[in-house]
């Protein structure tokens, strides 16, 4: 697997010529300068990357995480490209004696790559079976994922262990949850789920699906644009209000997110809350992007950037940026992993590395994804609700047509 190396020793200018991938990352946190050429050459050449974010009070190990997922990403859009001149399959792999596949978060995919790489090749030593594997990052889009679904249509279709996130196809009656009602698969985590999540019973009441993580959307504030004496808003109930009207910027591109807020949107406001979205969204940013972005000149730009509890951290510098854990919850999206009951009990070991204390932490800590791991402590407020859908809603709904009644009803509501 190729390494993309990225140190705090390197000079900014060192990092663009290796990567040039990274320029818009650093534009769009602050360093403008660094889009300049000229200026790149001069005063890049001076100045770490330590150093730079230093300057500007970030967080060294989240930054570069950043700036190594741009990369990763830009390499899977290329390899994608290619797999699909190849084979229609593009998101699963075409060899292998068990197959691994999948979408990952990408502030966590290359860590959690590096671990399994590992695991796999121990693994391959001792069993002689080899280890097809696919796990993509989840920036590759929801297109690409459900064309790869298409070509599933029986169990041997299947690769053996599956992870992903968010509420797309896994859970749509048209393509995977058609497995899981067959009892395809078999939940391989744990008995108790850790204290921050297991009053919400995250849990698959039914065995099925491993909820390993959660994906918690919080919101940025640019302090700057609230009227003289106005309170900073702490409940999606005050964001949904005619007040905030074009003045919300939302991860409308982060698919396995986004359609997780409108489908908590929709059950606990109803389809007027879909619809006071749409209203309120100024523009759709990636969360990097709103992560640069905390008060820009003139007042332009969103109030409230709705975004994964992950780039917070890029926001730290800024002391008219305020992150908020939403009162009423921070909306969760879940990080789950699929394994086939049938699968060979290598692929069984496989999924009890993805269940370790080992990767619980890397989501915990690496990502600002909370973990359901029990033994993992998740770095999040003292007090940090979450508003998780619930199985009793999935079950009721089939989220494959939901999905799209709420999309259309909020992109119907902003063009108004």
């Amino acid at each position: 697997m190729s390494q993309t190396m990225i140190s705090a020793e390197m000079t900014l200018f060192d990092i663009t010529e290796r990567y040039p991938e990274t320029v818009d990352v650093f534009v769009a946190n602050g360093y403008e300068h660094v889009g300049d050429e000229s200026k790149r050459r001069v005063q890049g050449k001076m100045v770490t990357l330590a150093q730079a974010v230093q300057s500007k009070s970030k967080d060294l190990g989240a930054f570069t995480s950043l700036l190594k997922n741009a990369v990763e990403a830009n390499r899977q859009a290329g390899d994608v490209t290619l797999d699909v001149a190849k084979d229609e399959n593009q998101i699963f792999p075409s060899s292998g004696d068990i197959r691994v596949a999948g979408l990952l978060p990408c502030p966590v995919r290359i860590p959690l790559l590096e671990a399994f790489d590992e695991v796999s090749r121990r693994i391959t030593a001792e069993s002689g079976k080899t280890i097809g594997v696919k796990l993509a990052a989840a920036s590759v889009g929801a297109d690409i994922l459900d064309e790869g679904l298409r070509t599933i249509h029986t169990e041997d279709d299947l690769p053996d262990l599956f992870l992903s996130a968010g509420f797309e196809a896994f859970f749509d009656r048209r393509n995977m949850a058609r497995f899981k009602e067959a009892g395809v698969f078999v939940d391989r985590s744990w008995g108790s789920h850790n204290e921050l999540v297991s009053s919400y019973k995250l849990q698959d009441p039914d065995g099925h699906y491993s909820l390993l993580a959660v994906v918690p959307a919080v919101f940025l504030v640019d302090k700057t644009q609230l009227p003289e004496g106005s309170p900073v808003p702490r409940t999606w109930k005050e964001v949904l209000g005619p007040e905030y009207e074009g003045k919300i910027a939302m991860p409308v591109g982060d698919f396995d997110l986004f359609n997780g807020i409108l489908l908590s949107i929709y059950k606990n406001f109803g389809e007027d809350g879909v619809r006071a979205v749409g209203r309120n969204l100024l523009e759709g940013m990636h969360p990097s992007q709103t992560a640069g972005r905390f008060a820009p000149k003139g007042g332009k730009g969103p109030l409230v950037s709705v975004i994964p509890y992950f780039f917070s951290k890029m926001a730290q510098f800024n002391s008219n940026a305020e992150i908020v854990w939403p009162e009423d919850g921070a909306i969760v999206s879940p990080i789950f992993m699929l394994l086939k009951k049938s699968a060979p009990p290598e692929a069984y070991r496989l999924a009890e590395f993805f269940a370790t204390r080992e990767v619980g932490e890397i989501l915990a800590h690496r990502g600002l994804f909370p973990s359901c791991h029990p033994e993992v402590s998740n770095h999040v407020p003292e007090n940090a609700p979450l508003m998780w859908l619930g199985w009793d809603f999935i079950h009721e709904n089939d989220l494959g047509e939901l999905i799209p009644k709420v999309n259309a009803l909020f992109e119907e509501a902003g063009t108004k």
